[in-house]
């Protein structure tokens, strides 16, 4: 498994998590790839980078 992958969607998840309220359809897709032991798709990987992101300015902007 893709420890960068892994790295960027646990952090995601955070970040989505301290964001109210908590989309679950997110989380999940954040998950998917983990839970079926495969590598990221493209798309996965800019939506795992997207959410990053959007936690993160989320964070900041208290």
């Amino acid at each position: 498994m893709n420890q960068e992958y892994v790295s960027i969607a646990v952090a995601a998840v955070e970040g989505l998590v301290q964001i109210t309220p908590v989309v679950v359809e997110d989380i999940v897709a954040l998950l998917k790839p983990l839970k079926e032991g495969r590598a990221p798709t493209d798309a996965e990987w800019a939506f795992a980078r997207r959410q990053l992101d959007d936690g993160n300015a989320a964070l900041q902007a208290g």
